[in-house]
Parts: C-alpha cells; structure tokens; sequence
C-alpha cells in the first residue's frame, strides 16, 4: 500500500510539473496576441503621388478588395491585420511628379511577408515589377537581365550586396547613378505603351481580350524574354538599342495575337512603329538630361524645372485620360458642392436621371475604344431608416470619336448585372444578358434608363424601389467607375473605393452626389 502511495505521489508531482511547463491546464493551445504592424512604401516610377496600392491578397471584413492611396511624394503606410499579413501589391494610377504626367501603368511587388520586413518598409518599382513577373523563388535570379538592361557595374554591385531584395531599393533615395534612374523610367514607359495599345485590341466581334493584368504581364515578359539575347542599353549613355526595343515589341505582339486567337483580327504593324518612335525618342531626350557624375535626383528635378525636357517626354508619353465627368447632367463641381442640407433638385418621376453618367477623354486623336464596369448605390434615410439600391454592371463597351466624346454605349450579351436592395420586396440576385443592350443616351451620355425599360427583372425591381421613394425625400447617389484600358485625371479629385455587389467587387473611382426629390 505505501509502495502504491508512493507511485501515485511521484505521478502526481510529474504532472504537475508538466502543467506549470505548459503555463497552466487551461493553456495548452495559447498563442501569443497578433500585434499589428505598421509598413511604409514608396511607388517609383519616379515617385507616384495619388496612386492607388492594393493588397491583392488581402480582403476586409466585408469582403471588399484593401487598398491605401500614396501621398504627394510617392510614400504610403499600411497597418497589418490578422487577415492581411502577407501579399502581393499592385500600384496603379495617381501622377508621376516627374513629368506630371497620369501613371497609367502597373508596378509590382511579389508575394512578400509584411509582418516579418525587418526594415518595416518597402518599395514598389519598375524593378520589383520585373522581379514579380520573373517568378523565380531566388532573387539573384535578376541579376543577368539587370545586367541586361544596362545598369551600371555600380548599380549591379549595391543590389548584389543586398541579396537583390529589389523592395528595399529606391533608386532617386539611394542616389543610384542619373544613367540609371533614366533606363529605369525608360523601361517602365515602354511597359505603359505597350500595355495601354494592348488592352485597346479586339477581335472580330468587338470584345477586349486583353486584360490591364495580361497586359502588363505581357509587357513585362517580353523585355524579359528578349534582354537575354540583346542589352536594351549597351552603352555608356541613355540611348536605347533599337535591335534589342524591336524584338521586345515583336515578341510582345506575338504575345497579344495568341491571346486575341482571332483569324479575322490583326494587329495593326503601326501599333509597334509608333511605340518604337516613343521610346526612342523619350531614350534621346533622357540622354540630354543626364549629366556626368550626376544621380536619379538630379535626373528627376532636371526633368521637373527644365520645361523643354519635361515638354519632350511629355509630348511622347501622352495617352487618353479621362478628364470629364458628370452625373444626372450636373458638373463635378455642382455634384462635390452638394449635401445633404443643399442638395441638388432632382423630378421624383425622373430619379432614373441620377443613373446617367458621361465621360471624356482627353489627349485623343483619333476615334478610341474602351471597357468600365460601372455601379451606382442609392440611399434615402427616414428617421433611423435607410432605403438603399445598389446595382452593378461588369461590362459596359464604349466607343469615343476623335475628340473624346461618347458616340455609342453598349452592354455586351454575357454581361453580369447585380442587384441588392434594403427593401425586402426587391430581389437580391444577378442576372447575365443574353442580348446586347444600348444604353447611349441622347449627347453620347450613359443612360440606365434604357437598360431598365429593356429588361423585365430589372424594370420590376427598380420600380419596387423607386416606389418607396416619395416627393421632399433626398436621395444620396455614389457612383463608381473602372475604366479598364485608360486612366481616370488624378486632377479631377474623385475618391477611391471599393464597390462590392453581388461578388463582383472592383476598386473604382467614386462620386457622391445629393438630390432632392420634387
């Protein structure tokens, strides 16, 4: 019997030992608490002020795409959540404080863990871009298409030095030579060219098979590809090698067409000419801006206040954007001016007027294309109530004439068309086309009203909701837009945000607006 004791008195003594080891029995599983951390970046083309950097891996609690803006001088901070540890990004638009020109490229950053930067900081470049498109688990692997692209032995030795951790490099902080800074902004608006032509491609039946991300990958694959076999710039100056710009460009080409896979659609020889003659000539006007010994910094301030230079690059940079906007047939301004307490009058009969949307393009010179996907949110508040509309079209073609105006407006049969509502009478569902619908109103103008009198499931639901709006009640309208080939002027000052209808969520340009029923 003591022998017995005396086991279950060692047992027990073992056990509990084990317990205090663990931190207690009701502490098996603790984890220590997630503490956010706090990363700044940089956007270099040269530096990005209003650009828009996502987190493509990443999702809010509503499901909604997470992004941050940059400020005037290109930097941004982002906060890590528990959800949001670890992404690739993707920086689009916002202006080059360079040129002072719109960014209409893409910069990327490989899948990177932003809990674990040891530096808390990181940068999103031409660089980067490469190095994400290059898909090597290695990052030395970069090291012989920097070398051919035309980097200086100085500028190969720093980032071999670093391990090629490209997202720690910015090349106008880190003083890199002026010759540098010009390939790097070279390589980058020959990428934006051929990717701006590229989305604006069809095929025979008038569809755009060219996405903004195939796009840019193809861009960037191509100057890939072809640097093995030809150095972009092979000599001690700016000046890019026409041998090694027309292969990238061919092969890019070549690229776009089996992607279109269409017979009956060829791609123009004009469309490579014309951004061969670009580049070539924003390469010559660089090589008069750089100065011996002199470094990115001075490169980007020559190009900021010498008005020749910037009027050079600027004269062969210059693509559509979208400079013009207005809602219900108001100004941006009469539509920023407006408010709750001063809203816009607006006939009650004729609320479907608050979905009429207008465009424009400016810098055109010929008849363009493009695709947005467009969403409108409606909001009226009685008392502690709010009735709400959201609607979500993930398609709409239009064609622009030479001077930048809407000349026609299409919904494509295949279309996605969302619809959420407050109202519990309203149906939540989507519905996708089976037929096109024109929606181009009189003046060249978008008009949801032809959509709702052309199709029965959204003539029933809109008038559900119209219904329950009533004379004196002031409705808030947020509309959302993603032009899919060109840009919308940062100058113009519309927000970003995130639209999510029906699981179709895009980071758009948004407006809101107030009006007053009558």
């Amino acid at each position: 019997m003591l022998n017995n004791t005396f086991k279950y008195s060692v047992l027990a003594v073992a056990l509990s030992a084990l317990l205090t080891a663990c931190g207690g029995s009701n502490n098996y599983n603790s984890e220590a608490p997630f503490q956010p951390k706090t990363v700044s970046g940089t956007a270099v083309d040269f530096y990005l002020a209003d650009a828009t950097v996502q987190f493509d891996d990443c999702k809010d609690s509503a499901g909604l795409p997470v992004f941050v803006k940059t400020d005037d001088d290109g930097k941004f901070t982002f906060q890590t959540t528990a959800s949001c540890q670890s992404s690739a990004i993707t920086v689009t638009g916002g202006t080059d404080i360079g040129t002072g020109l719109p960014f209409t490229g893409a910069l990327k950053l490989k899948s990177t863990n932003l809990q674990s930067l040891s530096s808390n900081s990181t940068v999103i470049s031409p660089l980067t871009t490469l190095q994400s498109y290059l898909g090597s688990s290695s990052n030395a692997d970069i090291k012989p298409i920097l070398e051919k692209l035309g980097l200086s032995p100085e500028t190969i030795t720093k980032l071999q030095a670093a391990d090629f951790d490209l997202a720690q490099y910015d090349p106008v902080r880190d003083d890199a030579p002026a010759r540098d800074m010009a390939i790097i902004f070279a390589v980058q608006q020959l990428a934006n060219q051929v990717e701006d032509n590229l989305q604006a491609l069809n095929k025979s039946d008038g569809s755009y098979p060219i996405s903004r991300e195939k796009a840019t990958e193809i861009a960037f694959s191509s100057i890939i590809s072809q640097t093995a076999a030809n150095t972009l710039f092979p000599t001690n100056d700016a000046i890019i090698s026409n041998t090694a710009l027309n292969a990238i460009l061919t092969k890019a080409v070549s690229d776009a067409g089996t992607v279109i896979n269409d017979p009956n659609a060829n791609i123009d020889p004009s469309l490579s000419n014309q951004i061969s003659a670009n580049i070539t000539s924003i390469s010559n006007t660089l090589n008069g801006a750089v100065t011996a010994g002199g470094t990115a910094k001075n490169l980007q301030t020559t190009i900021q206040t010498d008005p020749n230079i910037k009027d050079a690059i600027k004269n062969n940079l210059k693509t559509p954007v979208y400079s013009g906007f207005s809602l219900a047939g108001k100004s941006i301004a009469e539509l920023k001016n407006s408010s709750s307490a001063a809203p816009l009058p607006i006939n009650r009969a004729g609320i479907s007027n608050a979905l009429t949307v207008d465009f424009k393009l400016d810098n055109t010179s010929t008849a363009l294309k493009d695709t947005v996907k467009l969403a409108f949110n409606l909001a009226v508040q009685r008392g502690a109530a709010q009735q709400t509309l959201d609607v979500s079209i993930s398609n709409i073609a239009l064609n622009y004439s030479s001077s930048g105006a809407i000349t026609s407006a299409v919904i494509p049969a295949g279309t996605k068309i969302s619809i959420a509502s407050t109202v519990s009478s309203v149906s939540q569902s989507s519905i996708t086309l089976t037929s096109d619908v024109n929606i181009a109103a009189n003046g060249g103008a978008i008009s949801l009203q032809n959509l709702i009198d052309t199709n029965d499931f959204i003539k029933t639901n809109y008038k559900l909701y119209a219904d329950k709006l009533a004379a004196n009640d002031t409705v808030r309208v947020t509309a959302f837009v993603l032009p899919m080939t060109y840009v919308v002027d940062s100058s113009l000052g519309l927000t970003t945000a995130a639209s999510n209808i029906g699981g179709d969520s895009f980071i758009g340009s948004t407006l809101t607006a107030y009006f007053k029923l009558n």
